[in-house]
């Protein structure tokens, strides 16, 4: 009887030559091979992966049902068919494949992730949750699993107890480039609260309470190492925790001054210390508590004088309050090992981000008036601080980026440079120009922007995070055309509406863009931003100067004042730290837009609406319009911004294309 396989060395060839990605020649070697062995489920599962690849679709789908029908029970070929039932945009039969999979191996990861980014992309985010959570029990270190449970999050509340997400929550807020964790703050919280004892240990802390009673709560919550992780990464945006670690803050500066600490809350102070780092000290302090820092300054001073030891807990005390930057003795103290996290936050960083400032170059010197006010705001306060970031599993050229933007373009028509140039105008601390550098494949950017703290702490987060394909330069965008370059694609979010003259900024970004090429401009919409507006209104009237004092008084007040009028400001993650606070209300300039200026400005400019960039906007769109050509029609979405007046509440973010039309 003759063998329905070939032999071991002859599938062997085949995969390497797969290896190798000489797909003619193994097609030519299976071919041959196929007419001696018409029934081999390996060569013909191998034939449609190659085919898959080719992107031959068709093909590929009969060669895997022929393999499934050999084998039913095949579990490969079933995954292989479910992956092109997926390419062909055959939804509902990849969904019976994969599960058909599942059904033949319960432990077939890949299948619980691909199941998941279909119900994902149908909208069924909690089904998609529960596939990518399947996913990560089977192997807890899929890192792509891990992308699509933070993809989602961004887009859906969790709202019901779900314990065993928490250690996943864990790992991504731990991860420095998966996920940022301001991005999925609601679900963290919500995790907090649903599935870890934060509600009931928050409920214990009151004004009068005894030490013992405040060390039980520390060390319960010391063990709560969400809170503890996500504490030492983001600005926790809720008020009921916010104020509830400053009474603990309280609590723990009288024990210090009293000299009773308990040691073993030092896990508790780390953290605490570097959410306060990262909000940049926006609780605020007393009078009380500033004499009793200044006691605790003078005793180790008196400490360090007489060649006592310093105590760790007086330092992370002390540096729940103020940088430690601000302390005399910071860098005389010897760094115990539980103490070099925080050392590193506060002194290391600093110097590092010191020494790259002097190493930027600049275009010119700022001398538009708006530009030198600007510049000023983020040299003092650098906007916006983080620690991680989500970056792009791997590169990719730009008509495979652009592609899943579902923007209203013709993909052979745009510019598809090797090494695209890109221009980041107006980069601050680096998100987005670090993101945009490991999204696009052998791109070179430039990032650009008015503060030398902010390119500083930018260029610090890209050396540590290895991305070394962006060039940060300071200067203003009214003086890119001295650079004399040009780009395929260039983005600006969130920058326009800070210029005296946004539409003049505007004008010189598209001068510098190449034809047929990519620009991404982030906007604020006047609609979305009333509640702001009043709340600027109020600033004016009281002429406030933008200091450290006055935002975090007038915080304060906007807080105790319980008016339902201010809720809405303090769900907004800038409301938690001082930066965020001073760029949201506080601007030197702010300009506000509508969908008809924008309309405006882009035929002044000779440039072609794309479509807008946010998922859940246009998620929200389709489902009053559902025509996919209303998808770019500006007038439908005025219509429906009227209707939805906080819909762009995260800025006008919209792709624009440079057409050959000249500008004047």
């Amino acid at each position: 009887m003759n063998p329905i396989e070939p032999s071991e060395n002859k599938i062997k060839e085949l995969i390497s030559l797969f290896d190798k990605k000489k797909f003619d020649q193994l097609l030519k070697l299976s071919n041959e091979l196929i007419d001696e062995f018409p029934n081999s489920i390996l060569i013909q599962n191998i034939q449609g992966v190659v085919h898959t690849e080719l992107k031959n679709y068709k093909l590929a789908k009969n060669l895997f049902i022929k393999v499934v029908n050999l084998n039913p029970n095949y579990t490969d070929g079933h995954y292989n068919l479910a992956n092109v039932y997926n390419k062909l945009d055959e939804k509902e039969k990849a969904i019976e494949s994969y599960n058909k999979v599942i059904e033949l191996d319960i432990n077939y990861f890949k299948a619980h992730n691909n199941l998941g980014n279909i119900y994902r992309n149908k909208g069924l985010n909690k089904r998609a949750i529960e596939c990518y959570l399947s996913a990560l029990e089977i192997n807890s270190n899929y890192k792509v699993a891990y992308y699509n449970l933070a993809g989602v999050l961004q887009f859906y509340i969790l709202d019901e107890e779900k314990k065993n997400i928490n250690k996943y929550l864990l790992h991504l807020l731990k991860e420095k480039i998966i996920v940022r964790p301001n991005s999925i703050a609601p679900n963290i919280l919500n995790s907090l609260y649903l599935n870890t004892d934060l509600k009931e240990n928050l409920s214990l802390i009151k004004d009068k309470i005894t030490d013992k009673i405040v060390n039980n709560i520390l060390k319960n919550l010391q063990e709560n190492s969400l809170l503890m992780q996500f504490m030492k990464v983001c600005p926790i945006p809720d008020y009921h925790i916010e104020k509830n670690l400053v009474k603990l803050r309280t609590k723990v500066l009288n024990q210090t001054y009293k000299s009773n600490i308990d040691k073993d809350n030092i896990n508790f102070l780390i953290s605490l210390s570097m959410q306060c780092f990262l909000n940049e000290y926006i609780y605020g302090i007393t009078k009380d508590e500033v004499e009793k820092i200044n006691k605790i300054d003078e005793r180790i001073k008196k400490n360090l004088r007489q060649n006592k030891k310093i105590n760790d807990l007086e330092i992370l005390c002390l540096s729940c309050y103020e940088p430690l930057t601000n302390f005399s003795w910071c860098n005389k103290i010897n760094i115990s090992n539980k103490l070099k996290e925080i050392f590193k936050l506060h002194l290391n960083q600093n110097e590092i981000e010191n020494q790259i400032s002097k190493s930027i170059k600049s275009i010119s010197k700022v001398k538009d008036r708006i530009s030198v006010k600007v510049k000023k705001q983020y040299e003092e306060n650098p906007y916006p601080r983080w620690e991680n970031l989500g970056l792009s599993i791997e590169p990719r050229n730009i008509i495979a980026v652009i592609n899943d933007s579902d923007l209203d373009l013709d993909l052979k028509k745009i510019s598809n440079s090797e090494s695209p140039q890109i221009l980041i105008a107006g980069c601050g601390t680096g998100q987005h120009a670090i993101t945009t550098a490991s999204k696009y494949k052998k791109s070179k950017i430039l990032a650009v922007d008015l503060s030398f703290k902010s390119l500083s702490y930018a260029k610090r987060k890209a050396n540590e995070l290895n991305i070394n394909n962006i060039d940060f330069i300071q200067g203003d965008i009214l003086d890119l055309k001295s650079i004399g370059r040009k780009f395929d694609i260039i983005e600006s979010v969130g920058v326009l509406h800070h210029m005296d003259n946004p539409f003049k900024g505007w004008k010189i970004l598209t001068s510098c863009l190449n034809n047929d090429s990519l620009m991404l401009i982030g906007l604020y919409s006047e609609n979305a931003r009333q509640h702001i507006i009043q709340i600027k209104n109020k600033i004016a009237k009281l002429k406030l100067k933008s200091n450290y004092k006055n935002i975090i008084k007038f915080r304060k007040d906007l807080i105790e004042s319980n008016s339902d009028q201010w809720s809405l400001i303090k769900s907004s993650p800038d409301f938690y730290t001082v930066s965020g606070v001073r760029d949201l209300l506080f601007h030197a300039k702010e300009h506000r837009f509508t969908i008809s200026i924008i309309k405006e400005y882009l035929n002044k400019l000779g440039l072609v609406f794309l479509g807008f960039e946010d998922p859940l906007v246009k998620e929200k769109f389709k489902k009053k319009y559902n025509n996919n050509f209303d998808l770019y029609n500006l007038d439908k979405w005025e219509i429906f911004e009227k209707e939805n007046p906080r819909i762009f509440a995260g800025m006008y973010q919209f792709w624009c294309m440079k057409s050959k039309k000249k500008i004047n």
